[in-house]
């Protein structure tokens, strides 16, 4: 599969009409519509009805699409989830292999009945419960689909194992360690992020989001995610190499070639030696940044071409209502003036007083 560029993601209710109205302005690489959690029980069948919709304010903004099912409720949650513009079904909670395979049929089965390309939507797993960490292999492994796999660091995973939240140190170190491993074994993109002390649980801490991208593309994670708008350029910006660490990327590269070229293995460039291991780190740097700055390049001409499109649309509406009220004023009477515009009316002469009849009236 083709690598794709998730630094940056707002999880949001589907039936938040706010949130999904605005989700195309917010520079997210991907955006994750939810009919999980943060839907009330009462309103799930809802929810489902507002799939084709949010994918089509998604799009707006060249997010990805993904959409977060209920793993109680696989069947309806992917008849309604799996249209075209879809990227991603996310399984939350995922415990066995088998739900998995389950998965990856019925995704199969409405591909085929919707008219996408068999493959195209694949599958995010979230391991949530300790059953799912004891099974985490099989689960990763189940189906070709599979492409970003990651332990559950939240409250699901914090009452299962029964530990509190924001206790200033790392609760799911094992959980976590585990799952990162499992994705990278398998090639998939490895979910999650470096744990920072956080006892405050602020999901919308910019501060604090850009400080641990930074620390998870270090430890060599790519993707992020949250749940307020304020993470998202912290991630992005995080989460990319900075200009001084791409030019210095070519610098090592060059200076590997050139040593290389002399039949050298290894030797040092500024206090710090270089073999082909650095060679290599400095090669995938690079290639990473550019993919980095292609995303940023297609989301912002996405933006461009969606806010043109309304600014023409508005205008088009005022001339449509300009040109109405000026057809309405030239058939309405001028009411100011007392003067219709109806052809006026033409009275006929009085006939001449009869000389008789103003006798007998005296």
């Amino acid at each position: 599969m083709t690598r794709r560029i998730r630094r940056s993601g707002l999880t949001m209710p589907i039936n938040n009409p706010r949130f999904v109205g605005r989700s195309w302005t917010r520079d997210c690489d991907y955006l994750n519509f939810d009919l999980e959690d943060s839907v009330p029980q009462a309103q799930k069948e809802y929810a489902r009805t507002l799939v084709r919709e949010a994918i089509e304010h998604g799009k707006k903004g060249a997010a990805d699409i993904n959409i977060r099912i209920n793993c109680a409720y696989p069947e309806v949650d992917v008849r309604a989830a799996v249209w075209p513009g879809v990227s991603q079904i996310n399984f939350p909670k995922a415990e066995t292999a088998e739900q998995i395979k389950h998965l990856d049929a019925l995704i199969t089965e409405m591909e085929r009945l919707r008219g996408i390309r068999p493959g195209t939507i694949r599958i995010g797993a979230t391991v949530e419960t300790t059953l799912g960490v004891a099974n985490s292999y099989e689960i990763a492994s189940a189906s070709p689909r599979l492409d970003s796999f990651g332990p559950g660091t939240g409250y699901d995973m914090s009452m299962d194992m029964g530990v509190e939240m924001f206790v200033g140190f790392d609760q799911f170190f094992y959980n976590r360690g585990e799952g990162e491993l499992i994705a990278m074994a398998l090639g998939l993109e490895r979910d999650g992020s470096v744990y920072m002390d956080d006892t405050t649980g602020n999901v919308g801490n910019a501060d604090l989001a850009l400080n641990r991208a930074i620390a998870s593309r270090k430890a060599g994670l790519r993707s992020g995610g949250g749940l307020h708008p304020n993470v998202v350029a912290p991630q992005n910006e995080g989460l990319t190499p900075a200009r001084e660490e791409v030019e210095n990327a070519r610098q090592v590269l060059e200076f590997f070639e050139d040593m290389d070229a002399r039949g050298e293995a290894e030797g040092e460039m500024d206090g710090r030696t270089i073999d082909r291991y650095e060679a290599a780190r400095a090669s995938e740097l690079i290639e990473w940044a550019t993919l980095c700055i292609r995303r940023d390049a297609e989301k912002a001409e996405a933006r461009r071409h969606t806010i043109a499109a309304e600014e023409t649309a508005l205008a088009e509406s005022a001339d449509e209502q300009s040109v109405e009220k000026t057809l309405e004023s030239e058939s309405t009477p001028d009411t100011h003036s007392g003067q219709s515009h109806e052809e006026p009316q033409v009275e006929e002469p009085a006939p001449p007083d009869d000389p008789e009849q103003q006798e007998q009236e005296q």
